[in-house]
């Protein structure tokens, strides 16, 4: 299967780091779907996943590995990687499962996708090409691996794509192009299917398994290596395939690791007890270690001053952490690493974003022939700025985020602590900038943000257009606003893909662009803003600036709105989210009719009250009653300056976009 690639991208990042007197920082995302649920299951990806993600951790990899994801799970899951993976040397992600092309773009299939509707593709699957722009846009090399060349599996073949209805290509996935220092990987070459093989792996990841640890092996050795051998595996039926514009050299594996000689075992037998009693100290000092470590800070010091300095001792990890990653200053620290006492003040660990759970990490102590082990616990933890003014969908942040009414009084206290703490991360000055908004202090707030985006915090970019935008505590400048949004989009950020696209659709402050700006707004939808997906929902419903009509589609961006628990897109929708329940309930029994013809139901009041919109160049909304218990349907009308907006919920939920305005 693709798994061929996956090992293809894995050597390629390794072998980056190798000129680098720094320790590179390499980020994989290992993704391995076998239990579909509306489709039979596939027998190797689970398997194949678990073995690439071995192989990345011995490279010494930081590895985000998930298995069977769901649409919004494959959402969290992503983002979680992009802010470890910005700023990254390399970044990978491997994929193994279904996977198929339409119209010359690839998708990926999670496990709950049904694609049983036209518009089911965007809405369900994964495109390739989004996930290649995120991490274009956060490393310095990329690379895709996909292990997904199969058939595709579902009885329906035409699926929109922007603004035409396109049929899914028989089988295979499609060839994609890079830009510099890019590799992506297929399992088989464009338009072919790989083979699973007899065995547990495929043929490709069996090869990789043999192949790819050799040390020290640049990564087209290695890849002729595979080819080779799937080749002769397959009796020429497989060809693993990769597009490649890599300027460096790769490795995956570096030179296995030789610890330190220890000194001559010159000691008298008097001193053997002695020794024995230095390792017992040094495990006891490890064993009773529970240390807690910030969350996104990057690598904190475990300074474990450990009683006894003898240069003969040596530790060998004997189990490495689940999660995160060990280094040393200049090194990172795999699953067969060892280091000398000297070292071990420098020891660090960097928690993995979005892992709460504490992790084990097990030592083996040595000192000549006495031995001993110890495991030390290590609890990854939130600093209290993120958690009480972290943003939703912040693909620099740690948290679910926040809405902007949420940010109670004592936000601004602990984001002041935070910034003192850790003047170089600019996460926690954009959400002291939030903390000071929330207060009132307005000019405080901007001088935060603007420091925020100096130190490269994208959200913070957004945050700076939407104030242009709404003329908060100045004048509106919507070409400020937009040139904003326009930098935020290109580095990913899904508020700003949103409020760009829109600018971009409609031609608001800026030349219209329907096709780019349809494009922005999908993007957005696609890293779960459900704003955009509003947005593209009116869009689909009445058919605007050439986009043709489409009942269907509209109701299933509204639908994906929903299942993030947007309460507006329930509302549209005739349902309501109660506050016990995770679930909408139907609130009549014509409300199935509502959802299929995707109408507001108008209730008469007395004296009904008026909204007129009152954005500058804003399209022109049709006043709507209010106080009739429903929101009324304009897509983005319910916030301010077009700023991509979004969910009111809880602000906690799982991959919803819960930002009313981006600050």
């Amino acid at each position: 299967m693709l798994r061929c690639c996956a090992l293809l991208a894995a050597l390629f990042l390794v072998g980056l780091s190798t000129f680098e007197a720094h320790a590179d920082r390499r980020v994989a995302l290992v993704i391995g779907n076998s239990e579909y649920r509306e489709i039979p299951a596939l027998k190797n990806p689970d398997k194949d996943a678990d073995d690439v993600s071995n192989t990345f951790r011995l490279a010494g990899f930081e590895v985000f590995a998930a298995k069977d994801l769901t649409r919004l799970q494959f959402e969290e899951r992503f983002r979680n990687y992009l802010a470890a993976a910005d700023g990254a040397d390399l970044a990978v992600v491997y994929y193994s499962g279904h996977g198929f092309q339409i119209g010359g773009e690839n998708f990926l299939i999670p496990v709950d996708a049904s694609l049983k509707d036209a518009a089911d593709m965007e809405v369900q699957a994964i495109k390739v090409d989004d996930i290649l722009r995120q991490l274009r846009s956060r490393s310095k090399i990329q690379m895709i691996i996909l292990d997904a060349c199969r058939n595709n599996p579902f009885p329906r073949k035409d699926y929109w794509l922007r603004d035409q209805l396109i049929v899914a290509g028989d089988s295979g996935l499609a060839q994609v192009t890079g830009s510099q220092n890019t590799l992506i990987a297929y399992a088989t070459e464009p338009g072919a299917v790989a083979y699973d093989g007899s065995g547990d792996l495929s043929p490709f990841s069996s090869s990789f398994s043999r192949r790819a640890l050799a040390p020290d092996q640049e990564i087209r050795s290695v890849m002729a290596a595979v080819r080779r051998d799937v080749v002769k595996a397959t009796n020429g039926k497989q060809v693993p395939w990769e597009n490649s514009s890599l300027i460096d050299d790769v490795v995956l594996m570096r030179g296995a690791e030789q610890p330190a000689p220890l000194p001559p075992d010159t000691q008298q037998n008097e001193q053997v007890a002695e020794r024995g009693i230095q390792v017992a100290d040094v495990a006891e000092a490890i064993g009773s270690r529970d240390i807690r470590v910030p969350v996104g800070v990057g690598p904190v010091p475990l300074k474990l001053d450990l009683p006894a300095k003898d240069a003969s001792i040596s530790l060998k990890l004997a189990s490495y952490p689940a999660t995160g990653t060990l280094s040393l200053p200049g090194r990172v620290l795999s699953p067969q690493s060892s280091l000398m006492a000297a070292e071990v003040d420098s020891l660090r660990y960097e928690p993995q974003i979005g892992s709460a759970a504490p992790v084990e990490v097990g030592f083996e102590i040595r000192v000549g022939n006495a031995a001993k082990r110890a495991t030390m616990k290590l609890s990854p933890g939130v600093d209290p700025c993120d958690q009480a003014a972290g943003e939703p969908l912040d693909l620099q942040g740690v948290v679910p985020g926040r809405l902007p009414n949420e940010i109670g009084g004592g936000a601004l206290e602990t984001c002041e602590a935070a910034v003192k703490s850790y003047p170089d991360i600019a996460r926690f000055r954009y959400e002291l900038g939030r903390a000071l908004l929330a207060a009132g202090r307005i000019d405080e707030a901007r001088q935060a943000i603007q420091e925020a985006a100096d130190k490269g915090h994208i959200r913070a970019l957004f945050a700076l257009g939407s104030i242009a935008s709404s003329g908060t505590g100045a004048a509106v400048d919507a070409s400020k606003a937009n040139d904003l949004y326009s930098k935020a989009s290109d580095n990913g950020d899904p508020y700003a893909l949103a409020a760009w696209g829109r600018a971009l659709f409609n031609g608001l402050g800026v030349e219209r662009d329907t096709g780019k700006g349809l494009d922005l707004l999908l993007q957005a939808a696609a890293m779960g803003h459900v704003d955009a997906m509003k947005e593209l929902a009116v869009i689909f419903k009445e058919g605007r600036n050439g986009v043709p009509a489409d009942p269907a589609r509209a109701l299933a961006f509204l639908k994906a709105g929903m299942a993030r628990q947007d309460v507006y897109s329930m509302g549209i929708l005739g349902l309501s989210a109660h506050p016990a329940r995770t679930t909408p309930v139907v609130m009549a029994c014509k409300a199935p009719k509502v959802i299929t013809k995707i109408k507001v139901v108008r209730v008469p009041v007395s004296k009904p009250k008026t909204v007129t919109p009152t954005i500058p160049g804003a399209p022109k909304v049709k006043p709507m009653p209010t106080g009739t218990g429903r929101t009324s349907w304009t897509g983005g009308g319910s916030h301010a300056a077009g700023t991509g907006g979004g969910n009111t919920g809880d602000g906690e939920g799982d991959g919803g976009d819960t930002g009313s305005d981006g600050l």
